[in-house]
């Protein structure tokens, strides 16, 4: 304890906190493919793309004089999608809007600017993850991601869980992937973090090399040329994968082949009901995943974590 009678600074409850004039927002965004896939227009709640199929490639030759033998036509089938209402809605009191705050802004201003980010996190997940479900009898109605979206059974693999995740397996995943799309191949990857540190380790061979400078060692990929079947560019993305999936999980795709339909664009609503001494906002979007060719993507999962 001081002897020396100086009024000190510790323990006296009366003196201003020291507080950063800004709030660091914790909350991670992940947006690649809300921002990055093309868009095109929504018609209907129910949204469907026409494919078509090619002919198996054989011989066409025929016997001089002979009569024609003709081939049976196809024509175009649906693949069907639901549109999703993406929302979130929120109030802020008059009182909490009049108060002054360390951050110095306005507080419905600012929570405004998070539910903006919130909204779009909220729909990269279910653009990426949503499983159909039907809007009837009053059920809240959801897309198909794309995961769900590409799924097929000659595309989409399930491995013994615990397989651990290896350059040969990805080469047999790029390879089945280019035989069944008739070439067109896999341009990009997304994965997790745990499969993204196993592909950092992948090797040319027995040797890996390492870019060294006085400032750093780098030891990630970003790229996986397979040969043959291109060169892939790989993307981490937190949403691929979660706590809560048991195994490791590899996505591929031609992203190109993909589109996010909007029946309504994402938009801020104020003039909701008000009951009292508050604010209401809502910010809204109405869209789906739109899947032009299910053939030319991948999805594995069974991987050890």
């Amino acid at each position: 304890m001081a002897s020396d009678a100086i009024l000190r600074s510790y323990g006296d409850t009366s003196r201003i906190t020291d507080v950063q004039p800004l709030v660091e927002i914790l909350t991670a965004t992940e947006n690649y493919f809300l921002n990055s896939l093309q868009k095109s227009q929504a018609r209907d709640t129910v949204h469907r793309t026409m494919v078509d199929t090619l002919a198996a490639a054989a011989s066409a030759a025929v016997e001089e004089a002979a009569d024609y033998t003709y081939g049976t036509l196809t024509t175009p089938t649906f693949l069907t999608n639901l549109v999703e209402n993406i929302a979130r809605p929120f109030k802020v009191s008059r009182t909490q809007m009049l108060v002054e705050h360390f951050h110095g802004q306005n507080e419905k201003a600012r929570q405004t600017q998070k539910e903006l980010i919130n909204w779009a996190n909220a729909a990269e997940f279910d653009i990426l993850r949503s499983t159909l479900t039907s809007g009837a009898s009053g059920t809240t109605p959801k897309m198909n991601g794309i995961i769900n979206g590409i799924s097929k059974s000659t595309n989409t693999t399930a491995h013994t869980s615990g397989t651990v995740f290896s350059a040969s397996i990805l080469k047999g995943l790029l390879r089945n992937e280019w035989d069944n799309s008739n070439g067109e191949v896999v341009t990009d990857l997304f994965m997790g973090s745990s499969l993204k540190s196993t592909f950092d380790t992948f090797t040319a061979g027995s040797t890996k090399f390492l870019m060294a400078s006085d400032a750093a060692v780098r030891d990630f990929k970003d790229v996986y040329d397979s040969g043959g079947y291109g060169r892939v560019m790989v993307h981490l993305h937190r949403y691929v994968q979660q706590s809560g999936d048991a195994t490791g999980r590899i996505l591929g795709l031609v992203p190109s082949k993909l589109a996010l339909a909007y029946l309504e664009p994402a938009h801020m609503i104020q003039n909701l009901a008000i009951t009292g001494d508050y604010e209401p906002v809502a910010i809204v979007g109405k869209l789906t995943v739109e899947v032009r060719n299910q053939d030319c993507a991948l999805f594995a999962d069974g991987f050890l974590l």
